[in-house]
């Protein structure tokens, strides 16, 4: 049951929540709320669940450059930033779909560069998949069904932090020994090692060449070197026979701890690789991470206005340009004169910028700087309902409201704001047409 504000008696435990704190958006959590109306996660949440769904319900003042303000007067200053602007973005974006379909809505009156703080590695797939193509499957076809996993990266307990205990070893799995999964990690070498796995020390600036000979030892073709990326081949050669001998294999990485400058190369390889398996056996690729609802917030941007992120709405039809339309380098090289910043969930920290911000931010985030307004947001999934996409692509889960705060939702927020915005002068062709 959700949260219903007013009453005095405890709900029960709540089960099935739906966590948005990562892209594996776990939907098997159990909450409970104290007599304070704190959450609690009592079971199948990871530690940042523990700690995020945790958070006091805080009703917390809006600020106009460090000054307390109401909601109305910082919405005001809000819009004589953005009406002042001739450049300007909205970033961040981490929020649920509704949220994100509001700052949208606001990039396209402004005429605004839209862009999510996970973008790059967001990107490093998207380009990867242009070149490439892709053969992946969901997070139940490989809970189901995957019997051998080789992962790339690092850090898997901080992007992915329930992947073995949900996907790889779960509890139960319909067409296989749900424990006897077994695998090799391939990356730094440092981080507990899980059962049945074996880790590959290796350079990830090195992932492409990897992943190339890889699929050339499976191939019968016999690489050049005795080593690539610091792997010895003999090592690299049992690697390829584990997942020709796999009834179903995966090939996963965590695209933000490959290398920045050639991410997408390496998932190019990754994705050739997956192909190169499925020759004689039936592989699937993970691609894993993208916090605050990055894809999400790509999907959302893609349906509504025919493109992806990375681009230029409004004052005609969208403009994308994944490369001039990076927020990071826009803002580095001073290309932007404003900026609305969405950080609702976690994983869109304010950028290190002096470019003068409007931030829409869930109460206690941290800040670096008093920016030019800001006003605290509603947490989706605790706050208020909505809805999220899981990093696998294929399912948007709802979120639910499990307590009652004052804050408001940030799409009622950013709509308030549209409102206080000039709406911008029909098209000449337009307007003879509607005259006719």
């Amino acid at each position: 049951m959700d949260y219903e504000p007013g009453g005095t008696d405890l709900p029960s435990p709540m089960s099935d929540v739906v966590c948005p704190f990562c892209a594996m958006a776990c939907d098997d959590l159990t909450v409970a709320r104290d007599r304070t109306g704190q959450i609690r996660v009592t079971a199948n949440g990871c530690a940042r669940a523990r700690t995020l769904f945790a958070l006091p319900a805080l009703s917390a003042h809006c600020f106009v450059k460090g000054r307390a303000v109401p909601l109305d007067e910082a919405l005001d200053a809000a819009a004589a930033v953005l009406r002042a602007a001739t450049s300007p973005a909205v970033g961040g974006l981490a929020a649920d779909t509704e949220g994100i379909s509001a700052a949208l809505a606001l990039a396209e009156r402004l005429g605004a560069v839209v862009d999510h703080a996970a973008s790059d590695s967001l990107f490093h797939g998207l380009r990867a998949l242009q070149v490439s193509g892709a053969m992946t499957a969901t997070f139940g076809e490989l809970r189901n069904r995957a019997d051998l996993f080789v992962l790339f990266g690092a850090e898997f307990d901080r992007h992915a932090p329930r992947l073995f205990e949900r996907i790889v070893h779960p509890p139960a799995a319909l067409f296989r020994d749900a424990g006897a999964a077994r695998g090799f990690l391939i990356g730094p070498g440092h981080g507990p090692v899980p059962e049945g796995f074996e880790r590959l020390t290796a350079d990830l600036t090195h992932a492409p060449a990897i992943a190339a000979a890889l699929a050339q030892l499976m191939a019968g073709e016999t690489p050049r070197g005795h080593r690539v990326g610091g792997i010895a081949m003999e090592d690299l050669a049992r690697v390829g026979t584990a997942l020709l001998e796999a009834r179903f294999g995966v090939v996963g990485w965590i695209a933000a701890t490959l290398d920045p400058a050639d991410g997408d190369i390496a998932i190019e390889a990754f994705n050739r690789l997956v192909v190169s398996a499925n020759v004689s056996t039936r592989c699937a690729g993970l691609p894993l991470g993208g916090k605050g609802n990055a894809l999400g917030a790509n999907y959302v941007c893609a349906w509504q206005y025919g493109v992806p992120l990375r681009s230029r709405l409004g004052a005609g039809p969208p403009e994308h340009d994944p490369l001039r339309y990076r927020l990071k380098g826009l803002l580095a090289g001073g290309g932007i004169d404003a900026l609305v910043w969405l950080s609702a969930l976690n994983g869109a920290e304010l950028p290190d910028t002096r470019t003068p911000m409007v931030v829409l931010a869930r109460p206690g985030q941290p800040l670096p700087y008093d920016p030019e307004v800001l006003i605290p947001v509603a947490i989706p999934g605790l706050d208020h309902a909505g809805s999220i996409h899981r990093g696998d692509g294929v399912a948007a889960l709802p979120l639910r409201r499990l307590r009652s705060v004052t804050l408001p939702t940030a799409a009622s927020v950013l709509n308030a704001l549209l409102d206080r915005l000039p709406t911008p002068p029909l098209p000449v062709a337009i307007r003879e047409t509607a005259h006719v």
